[in-house]
């Protein structure tokens, strides 16, 4: 999945108590939320991983 500030892979971020995608360029995070139409099958899948994502 592609930042919409940069166009950088987004990577999945887990913290103690969030789940984030984070680009790898201009390093910009971003809730689940904000993204979860554009979701690709590869982010998709490592998110699958987790049991609950809280959107905050």
């Amino acid at each position: 999945m592609k930042c919409e500030k940069c166009g950088e892979k987004l990577e999945v971020v887990r913290r103690c108590r969030q789940v984030r995608l984070k680009c790898n360029g201009c390093r910009h995070e971003y809730q689940i939320h904000e993204v979860a139409s554009r979701l690709d099958a590869e982010t998709e899948a490592v998110l699958e991983r987790y049991t609950a994502i809280i959107y905050d």
